[in-house]
């Protein structure tokens, strides 16, 4: 029996269909499994958006052919939402109404980079430490979250005491910095760090999981008016791509197939860092639940929406970004112009007026800025 060649077409279009559908689908639901055990699903949830724009595309062009297997994709879509509506902020429809009884709190979080250029630019590193901290000081925030913050205590490097700089230049007189390791010698430091115009009345370190390299988790009380709330900010485990792996991914996505045989250290890497950021993220959420008081939390989670961290830690807290932001708001530029991988993450005492992505390239992640405002306690859901 002999097939026509639109029969063909036709039947490699459906199954092409289906295929993209399920993959899309296990992409979504990937977030509910633990990469401890189930670490080959979260490969499939950091690549949820292209997924997402195949099956689209697909569904489209099922339309267009008027094909019954529509339903498939159909089905897929909205067994993805939660997944898509994590991915994707759609603009909200009605303006935030501002409670002109209660102080708008402008809170900036940026992982630095150390201060220093990335993928070794050839302008000195002296100019993007510059501009970071006249960034920061141009926005004015309230408060500033710093992952992978790097200063010096050495005379001789005064240039280099951002702690100091931030502080007195800047106009932040409390500060709380986990001063996890020090990179070269005794004198630098390096961690995640809060800066704050309104008083620390306590803070803490906690860390969060055994690592040469590791940020601790920290958290400062910050007295706002005659409230207490508690502001978290944390750098969970980097893959650690050097400048080898980077090159390969640029080849890789150039079709190079010897990029691809040589890419097993890259997976090793991705393997490792799902399964130590799940334990990270489940530590980080005892210490939310844990808190008196609201809270927010922010910081490079080093993962997408659609991970196990980010469902891990969302969960019972509201994003920024899908309040106040729209599309995907990326904030890693390096590898793809999709991952969002910093946020800030409040609980529901608190109500999101603006959110913001500041698009620019000094360090390897953008820096992200909200203001919120504490809600009144009747207005809070349970």
């Amino acid at each position: 029996m002999r097939f026509a060649p639109f029969t063909w077409l036709r039947f490699l279009f459906h199954l092409l269909l289906v295929g993209c559908s399920c993959i899309m689908l296990l992409a979504a639901w990937s977030p509910y499994m633990d990469p401890a055990q189930w670490w080959p699903l979260a490969f499939l949830g950091l690549t949820f958006p292209l997924w997402l724009l195949l099956v689209i595309i697909l569904w489209i062009l099922a339309l267009l052919w008027k094909s019954k297997w529509i339903v498939v994709p159909t089905l897929a879509l909205i067994g993805s939402w939660k997944a898509i509506a994590a991915t994707i902020a759609f603009p909200p429809l009605r303006k935030p109404v501002e409670d002109v009884a209660q102080p708008v709190i402008k809170l900036m979080s940026y992982n630095v980079h150390g201060f220093t250029p990335y993928r070794n630019q050839p302008d000195p590193q002296e100019k993007y430490s510059r501009a970071m901290l006249q960034l920061i000081a141009d926005q004015q925030p309230d408060v500033i979250c710093l992952q992978e913050f790097f200063t010096s205590d050495n005379p001789r490097l005064k240039k280099k005491d951002f702690k100091t700089y931030i502080s007195d230049s800047l106009g932040y007189p409390y500060r709380y910095f986990s001063s996890d390791f020090n990179p070269s010698h005794s004198t630098s430091h390096s961690g995640v760090i809060i800066f704050s115009r309104w008083p620390i009345c306590r803070a803490d370190k906690i860390p969060i999981i055994q690592h040469p390299h590791a940020e601790s988790l920290i958290y400062a009380d910050l007295r706002i008016g005659t409230d207490t709330v508690r502001l978290f900010t944390v750098h969970l485990q980097s893959i650690y791509l050097n400048q080898n792996d980077l090159m390969r991914i640029e080849e890789m996505k150039q079709g190079n197939d010897t990029a691809w045989r040589a890419s097993r250290p890259i997976w090793s890497k991705l393997k490792r860092a799902f399964i130590r950021r799940s334990e990270e993220s489940k530590r980080v959420k005892q210490a939310l639940n844990q808190s008196p008081y609201p809270v927010i939390l922010c910081g490079d989670f080093n993962d997408t929406p659609v991970s196990f961290t980010y469902f891990t830690l969302v969960r019972g807290m509201q994003d920024g970004f899908l309040k106040c932001g729209y599309g995907l708001g990326a904030t890693y530029y390096s590898i793809s112009p999709t991952l969002r991988i910093d946020y800030i993450l409040a609980s529901k005492h608190w109500r999101f007026m603006r959110f913001m992505r500041i698009p620019v390239h000094l360090s390897d992640h953008y820096p992200i800025v909200a203001e919120l405002q504490l809600r009144t306690p009747s207005s809070v859901k349970p």
